[in-house]
């Protein structure tokens, strides 16, 4: 999705003079339509059928506009539109209060850096662009699932304090705490349910609270987050609001009766943003699936007759049966537009095949090779394939079918950072061997996951497995994989006999 138009800005100034300076500034950057006064801009929004990308407010004053009517036009009329404070310097209790009355979105102190602000702008236009619907209210789905507050300061007296009164005058969500940002780490991924709100003291030993919020934004964008400090830092302040998206920025000291209507604003921005990132997920996740669709056809049509044949069994179908029950990374807007843009989706096809046909070929060699099938065999083709020297691939001699085997399990349990003494060996009964692996493997991503580049790494594991198949069911064995997030289990079965290949 892209916004091929020039940016289009409302912006209100008190200053001609700040105007033009401003427009030398970003001129040749954004399309500005300029007003003199909060009701002809008030009016011109009202006009247009089409909102502009952003309301820029260029002020000398900043603390004028807590009470803005432009601003406040804007929030409850206009909630999407981007909305940017410029201004030589913003006292801190100045930035506080426009964030808590939610009458901005960013704040820039003079300098500004124009290809930053445009950068704001782009982003806001595109998400908009991206949520054109309207999202339904969303609420927690059973009490099992109250929303989680996570407050995180260096002072666990105090934070315990406040988590037990806030716990005390209400039911609607439950508190915890954490002693510094590593602590809240750690704790977040034992927390079962939402990570709702975290809020966070900006100077602690170790990780400070800002980067504690960056890092959060990306593995839980749904989750509001709000900074405070009980110091005047107003530069961490302004990062925090421009390039971190926080909520709020609350000063301390903190108190329970005016945290509670926070939180529960704050909850109810989790719940809107929660319903939007799943709306987002489920239809990119629907496009996705068209493609996938497509890759499955072209993998069957190309690869079902050789494979098959080399196995001696229906294996193609089998491996991307196995390879659906491994649930990979959700599809965003980065994959699909890799899959629809680049050649991703030709090469990811074309590479595989190639490289299944000269691994097929190897295989027919191999099938001339006697091997006896027994725990010592196995054991002795697992050790030779680990070898530095020995020389995997394409181009390396074919001795046996069970040393392909074994070479393919080998790569596979290299990729997870394994060796084959992780693997258990059972006879199970005087004609099987059973070999498993103690723990899962790592599968990151597979043929029908969601991709945004081809690596060779990626390629040999996805041939490894298919070999895997290929090679167990040619000796007569079976193969079971079962799918975990991210990874799977795999059971091996073998006959313990002369292998077919005599």
């Amino acid at each position: 999705m892209a916004i091929t138009e020039e940016p289009q800005i409302f912006l209100r100034y008190e200053s001609k003079q700040a105007l033009a300076a401003l427009e030398g500034e970003l001129g040749n950057k954004l399309k500005i339509d300029a007003f003199e006064t909060d009701q002809a801009a008030i009016a011109a929004l009202k006009e247009r059928s089409v909102l502009p990308h952003a309301l820029f407010i260029l002020t000398s004053q900043p603390s004028s506009q807590t009470n803005s009517p432009l601003l406040t036009h804007a929030r409850d009329t206009h909630p999407d539109l981007l909305k940017i404070l410029i201004s030589d310097a913003v006292p801190l209790d100045v930035l506080v209060s426009l964030l808590e009355k939610r009458l901005i979105d960013r704040c820039f102190e003079q300098p500004l850096d124009p290809d930053l602000v445009r950068s704001h702008v782009l982003t806001s236009a595109l998400a908009r662009k991206s949520n054109e619907y309207v999202m339904p209210e969303v609420k927690p789905k059973a009490a099992s699932e109250v929303p989680t507050v996570l407050i995180v300061d260096d002072e666990p007296t105090a934070t315990k304090y406040l988590a037990r009164q806030l716990e005390r005058m209400q039911n609607d969500f439950r508190v915890l705490c954490a002693d510094s940002a590593e602590q809240a780490l750690k704790l977040i991924q034992s927390i079962s349910g939402t990570l709702a709100v975290i809020m966070t003291d900006q100077r602690m030993p170790g990780m400070q609270g800002k980067e504690l919020l960056d890092e959060l934004k990306q593995s839980h964008p749904a989750t509001v987050r709000i900074l405070t400090s009980a110091y005047g830092e107003v530069n961490v302040a302004l990062d925090a609001v421009n390039e971190g998206g926080i909520f709020r920025y609350q000063k301390k000291p903190w108190r329970a009766t005016e945290l509670l209507p926070l939180f529960q604003e704050a909850i109810a921005r989790h719940l809107t943003l929660a319903s939007a990132r799943e709306n987002t997920l489920s239809q990119l996740e629907h496009q996705f699936n068209g493609l996938r669709d497509k890759r499955r056809e072209l993998l069957l049509s190309n690869l079902s007759e050789p494979v098959d044949t080399a196995a001696g069994a229906p294996v193609m179908s089998r491996f991307l049966q196995a390879l659906d029950t491994i649930p990979c990374l959700f599809a965003n807007t980065s994959h699909l537009r890799a899959s629809l843009e680049t050649s991703l989706e030709n090469d990811l096809i074309q590479q595989f095949d190639e490289q299944v046909h000269r691994q097929l070929k190897r295989l027919q060699v191999a099938a001339s090779m006697h091997t006896e099938i027994d725990g010592a065999a196995i054991r002795a083709a697992l050790q030779r394939s680990e070898e530095p020297e020995y020389e995997h691939g394409s181009n390396a001699p074919a001795s046996s079918i069970l040393l392909m085997l074994c070479e393919a399990l080998t790569t596979l349990l290299t990729a997870s950072g394994l060796s084959w003494r992780s693997l258990n060996l059972n006879q199970t009964s005087e004609h099987s061997l059973i070999l498993s692996c103690e723990a899962p493997l790592k599968l990151y991503a597979h043929l029908l996951a969601p991709l945004t580049r081809l690596s060779r790494p990626f390629l040999d594991q996805q041939v490894a497995l298919l070999l895997l198949f290929v090679s167990t069911y040619r000796l007569g064995g079976e193969l079971q994989i079962r799918g975990a997030t991210q990874s799977y289990n795999l059971v091996l079965a073998l006959p313990l006999a002369n292998s077919p290949e005599a």
